[in-house]
């Protein structure tokens, strides 16, 4: 028997190169089929491929993607659920699993607040400078404390937000000094006078109530005070 002829030789290569192509494409498609699984995510964050294991089409995870890429960020898991490459069907069975980190106003910087709804650069350089003054927040209400920062503006973001670590005064220890620099007294007098109060009255009448009594601070800063001394 002789060898086989070239072109029978080159059309056996050509259909088994075609075999070969047939079972990848076979194998690839069997891989992209895959049982959608369940576990906590960030919309902001998961990368494309968590996406596709959490059950998205690579071109819905792609899309989601490109949505990110051009600056667009998810505040709220209702957000998520806009997206037009999320069905209903799939927020329902993932929304127990989203998970998104709410903002520490005590450790943000100044583009995390940027990022806040009502929020612009302006209200972010004045949340970081009030931060600074007051050495920590002590609750997140104290964001109404800013000039014009609103109760519409609080609520739009109330629920975006937390303090991890609260800072609280010690004003019944600080000096002189220490209590005229804080944004809530920033008076020589008012310091000066709590610091008096402190050395003539006993333990048991250190509130901040008393010291709106004595007339050493006025109700407005009373009140402010009342939220970041313990």
């Amino acid at each position: 028997t002789g060898a086989p002829a070239k072109d029978t030789v080159h059309k056996t290569v050509k259909r088994q190169g075609n075999k070969d192509k047939r079972i990848e494409k076979i194998v690839r498609k069997t891989e992209s089929v895959r049982e959608p699984e369940c576990f906590a995510f960030n919309p902001n964050t998961v990368s494309v491929e968590d996406l596709i294991r959490l059950g998205f089409s690579e071109k819905q995870a792609k899309s989601i993607d490109n949505y990110r890429v051009r600056g667009g960020k998810f505040l709220r898991p209702e957000d998520f659920a806009k997206s037009y490459a999320v069905s209903e069907r799939t927020f329902e069975r993932l929304k127990a699993f989203i998970d998104m980190p709410l903002v520490d106003i005590n450790e943000a910087d100044s583009a995390a607040f940027d990022g806040l709804p009502g929020i612009g650069p302006y209200f972010a350089a004045k949340i970081v400078g009030l931060r600074k003054g007051l050495g920590g927040f002590s609750c997140k209400e104290q964001l109404l404390d800013i000039w014009n920062f609103d109760e519409d503006k609080y609520k739009g973001l109330e629920d975006l937000i937390k303090v991890e670590n609260p800072h609280y005064l010690d004003l019944w220890a600080a000096d002189i000094e220490e209590l005229k620099r804080h944004p809530y007294i920033r008076s020589y007098s008012k310091a000066r006078g709590i610091v008096f109060y402190r050395k003539n009255n006993p333990k048991e009448n250190w509130t901040v109530e008393r010291l709106k009594e004595a007339g050493i601070i006025d109700e407005n800063t009373a009140l402010k005070l009342s939220k970041c001394v313990k």
